[in-house]
């Protein structure tokens, strides 16, 4: 079958000799074709290959890079019907979905090539002296991007690397290589130089390689809380700059006066979009017992209107499960918190029907009564399964959703000024939204604290992530800047 309107060039990108891996089609559970993975020598090759195209893209003017960003940006928009295909059939999602995740994808190769991201002198005030700070590219960046967001966090990591002047290595999970192949291609065919951006696939021996060959200046990655510790590890040994996007286990707080209609709205859209897959993601609801009845009526009746199915069936709303090994551990959480008592008010396992059996698939489920040490409670669930918690007062709601080790977003529902304030101080997470659903967007900076990682993607603050600042300090009478 031909996906897509760009054909891509293996030997220009990609460099990958090692065995053939199969895909799978999560909502049949058949492999439909095979890649080749990378070697520890593709990595070598791939590394030696940004480094030394990384000092032409380096000295490439501001404007020249902008332009080839927003072209960038038209031909994934272009291109953006074929794209979603790919990406619905690799990794599960709707069409609808990886539609939204297509046009994101284009609109931050977009955000980034604002001329407000130039990296011009920053002039500083010193008592006779003339100063300034300048910024430069950190050099090669390794940019590992997990399966649940290909492009999404591809673009997160990718562009404002490009755009601050830096080479990039990128390793796609590889589950779902396609579309970011794609992507790839068309940033290749809209102008980028040979070698500036390169990609290795691969399991742990192919990433570990990559965190640590001396040549790779800086990792940026997305993934689980243990795979970011091991990067930590490895990095350490040449004290590697690092950027690290790690689990969550949000929480959404209703309080006595909110209105619960948005809330349930938030809700379902936070826990159930991509199958509940993703890092920000609604994880925990924490209700004031005198609205709790009404809110889980609420959420109920929208949770009754999810279609699940093969996310290229029209009215379909919840596609699978990315693998098999993640629909059973979906399950085995919602096991795991019935066998402690918790009570499953919507679906609770795998869907009856039998045009689904093929496929990953897991319905959409709603559980109250959970107890705190069930394992959803504690561990980053990854699965359209939400636990609603009856809490006495918001003081409370906010303590239990402090007591995640994560801290990556945050949601309040509330009328009340006072609650509002004390929310958004003392909650412990990267992100809150009030009264608003939980969308991050490119022009605040993303990122979590305690077990969530650190360094900001999105935003201003994240072109930083990708520089590096020198002060310079001269003469009054300098003039080198005019």
């Amino acid at each position: 079958m031909e996906y897509h309107s760009v054909q891509w060039n293996e030997t220009s990108m990609e460099f990958c000799t090692g065995r053939d891996f199969p895909l799978v089609d999560p909502a049949l559970g058949a492999e439909f074709t095979t890649i080749r993975l990378s070697t520890v020598a593709d990595v070598e090759r791939a590394v030696t290959t940004a480094r030394a195209a990384g000092s032409g893209w380096r000295r490439t003017g501001w404007d020249d890079r902008a332009r080839l960003l927003r072209s960038t940006a038209k031909r994934i928009r272009d291109d953006v019907d074929a794209i979603a295909a790919v990406l619905t059939q690799e990794q599960g999602k709707t069409l609808k979905e990886s539609r939204i995740e297509t046009l994101r994808c284009a609109d931050t190769f977009d955000f980034y090539a604002d001329d407000a991201f130039d990296s011009r002198p920053e002039i500083r005030e010193l008592d006779g002296k003339r100063s300034w700070v300048t910024k430069r590219p950190v050099g090669v960046v390794a940019a590992i991007v997990p399966w649940n967001f290909p492009l999404t966090l591809l673009s997160n990591k990718l562009v404002p690397a490009l755009a601050a002047g830096n080479a990039v290595v990128v390793k796609p999970a590889q589950t779902t290589p396609l579309a970011t192949r794609v992507v790839l291609a068309h940033l290749r065919e809209a102008g980028l130089p040979e070698g500036v951006v390169t990609a290795v696939l691969g399991e742990a021996d192919v990433g570990r390689a990559l965190v640590a060959h001396p040549d790779v200046d800086m990792v940026s990655f997305t993934g689980s809380t243990e795979t970011g510790r091991a990067i930590m590890a490895v990095a350490a040994g040449r004290v590697k700059r690092l950027a690290l996007e790690l689990g969550g286990s949000d929480a959404l707080i209703v309080d006595a006066d909110a209105d619960l209609d948005g809330a349930a709205k938030a809700t379902a859209i936070g826990r159930f979009f991509n199958c509940g897959q993703a890092c920000i993601a609604v994880k925990r609801v924490f209700v004031h017992r005198v609205v709790v009845d009404e809110f889980v009526e609420k959420l109920g009746a929208r949770v009754d209107r999810l279609v699940v199915g093969d996310g290229r069936t029209p009215g379909v709303l919840v596609g699978p499960q990315h693998t098999d090994r993640q629909r059973q551990h979906t399950v085995g959480l919602i096991d795991d918190a019935v066998d402690q008592g918790a009570a499953v008010l919507r679906g609770g396992g795998i869907p009856g029907e039998e045009v689904l059996q093929r496929g990953y698939f897991v319905e959409p489920t709603i559980l109250t009564s959970v107890p705190e040490n069930a394992r959803l409670m504690k561990e980053e669930s990854f699965g359209p399964v939400v636990p609603v918690i009856e809490v006495e007062s918001i003081p409370e709601a906010v303590a239990r959703a402090n007591a995640s080790e994560f801290g990556l977003g945050s949601s309040l529902w509330s009328r009340s000024p006072a609650n509002i304030r004390m929310a958004i101080e003392s909650l412990e997470a990267g992100y809150t939204w009030v009264n608003e659903i939980a969308i991050d967007f490119d022009g605040l900076p993303f990122g979590g604290v305690k077990q969530s990682g650190f360094g900001k993607e999105r935003g201003r603050e994240s072109i930083d992530e990708f520089r590096v600042a020198k002060s310079v300090v001269a003469p009054e009478n300098t003039d080198v800047l005019a």
